[in-house]
C-alpha cells in the first residue's frame, strides 16, 4: 500500500513537472506567434454577423470590415522590414496564392479600403487606387518599431516552417 502511495506521488511529481513545462513553451510558443490579417471593407448588403465596424488608429476614421480576413500570416512567403520617414514599415511577399489573391482585392476594391490587423489589433488601413500583381505589400500602421521586428522575425519563421511542409 505505501508503495502504491509513492508511486502514486511520483506520478503526481511528474505531471507538475510536465505540466510546467508544457505551460512555459505555451507562453514561449504565444511570444513567439504573430498574427497578420488584411480584411477587405465591407459591403453594407451582407449579413451583420458577417462584419464589424472598427477603428483606424491616429486618424479616427471607422470603417465596417468583413470579419475572415482575405489574407493571412500563413499567405506570407517573406517579410523584412523598411525605413520609412514615420519609422519602420514591414515589406511583405506573399507566396502565389497570397499573390492572386491580392491581385483580385485589388482590381475589385478599387475605391474601398483594406484594413491590416496585426496581432488582432487594427494598425492601419489603405485606399485601394490600384492594381497590384506582384505580391508585394508595405504596411505601414501604428506600432512600434520594436514590434514591427518581432512581426517580421515571427512571419519568418512561420514562412519558413510553412515551406518546409
Amino acid at each position: 500500500m505505501q508503495r502504491l502511495k509513492m508511486v502514486g506521488c511520483l506520478a503526481l511529481v511528474a505531471a507538475c513537472f510536465v505540466g510546467c513545462s508544457t505551460a512555459a513553451s505555451r507562453q514561449k510558443k504565444a511570444e513567439e506567434e504573430v498574427s497578420l490579417g488584411i480584411h477587405e471593407e465591407s459591403n453594407s448588403l451582407l449579413p451583420a454577423e458577417t462584419q464589424r465596424t472598427i477603428e483606424i488608429p491616429h486618424t479616427g476614421v471607422k470603417l465596417t470590415v468583413n470579419l475572415f480576413p482575405a489574407l493571412t500570416e500563413r499567405d506570407v512567403q517573406s517579410a523584412e522590414l523598411y525605413d520609412t520617414a514615420g519609422g519602420k514599415a514591414i515589406f511583405l511577399r506573399f507566396d502565389p496564392h497570397g499573390t492572386i489573391v491580392l491581385d483580385e482585392m485589388t482590381t475589385r476594391d478599387r475605391g474601398q479600403y483594406l484594413v491590416i490587423f496585426l496581432n488582432k489589433r487594427p494598425v492601419g488601413s489603405w485606399s485601394v487606387d490600384q492594381r497590384i500583381t506582384n505580391g508585394q505589400f508595405l504596411v505601414e500602421g501604428d506600432f512600434t518599431d520594436e514590434e514591427a521586428k518581432k512581426a517580421v522575425e515571427a512571419l519568418n519563421k512561420l514562412s519558413e516552417k510553412n515551406n518546409s511542409r
